[in-house]
């Protein structure tokens, strides 16, 4: 045997090695993920009490909203919070779907990429969630239960009444733009430290937060 013969022969066991080292690597990336989606699974799915909590509250204005048809005063924050109720709803199922839809078989750049996507979709839909939700979920509540409990329209009891509402909505408006600029000024902190990405987190979803270090588990084995 001749040096190009030996040549050959190496290169020949070279290529079947690293043949059989790629099945090994995909191997042990689909064990991973498969290991680490069992985990991911029990967080993505819908919570029982979630989907409880959220029909009860549906419901509730839904047959508040029937009994108060005619007092315009309660209907009309009645039906905005069932609308809101229904749109937050709605959102955070089909968030969870587009995750469970992720293909953790992809590259994990792709993979990353499209979670720091969702991630930012969640964020937004917190940030009007909440800008909205700090004007629905206070006066406008509070008229909603006083009439389901007592059947009393409170905005029709006092002038006095009136103004507080008024008032309370008012200001609940007025803080849109201070909150949103706030959670602008706040936004590169979030992102950027660790402390951040905690609260981020907590915000965004703990399914999201699980799917993210899956992604990092497999840039760890992929780069070892």
């Amino acid at each position: 045997m001749d040096l190009e013969d030996l040549k050959a022969e190496w290169a020949k066991r070279d290529a079947a090695l690293q043949k059989s080292l790629d099945a090994q690597n995909r191997l042990s990336r689909a064990l991973l993920v498969e290991t680490q989606l069992e985990k991911l699974r029990r967080w993505n799915g819908v919570n029982l009490f979630e989907l409880i909590v959220y029909v009860a509250f549906v419901a509730f204005f839904g047959a508040t909203a029937v009994s108060s048809w005619g007092h315009w005063n309660v209907f009309a924050p009645t039906v905005l919070l069932d609308a809101w109720t229904i749109a937050m709803g709605a959102l955070t199922f089909a968030e969870r779907a587009r995750l469970r839809a992720v293909d953790f078989t992809a590259p994990v750049l792709e993979i990353q990429q499209r979670l720091a996507a969702l991630q930012a979709e969640r964020a937004r839909v917190f940030q009007w969630a909440f800008l909205t939700g700090q004007i629905l979920w206070w006066t406008p509540f509070f008229l909603v239960v006083f009439w389901a409990l007592l059947h009393v329209d409170l905005l029709a009891l006092s002038p006095f009444m009136q103004r507080f509402v008024a008032i309370n909505i008012g200001v609940g408006v007025a803080l849109i733009p201070a909150l949103w600029w706030i959670s602008r000024l706040i936004g590169p902190w979030l992102a950027n430290s660790k402390a951040g990405r905690s609260v981020l987190d907590s915000v965004t979803g703990r399914d999201l937060a699980e799917a993210r270090a899956l992604a990092g588990r497999l840039a760890q084995f992929e780069a070892a």
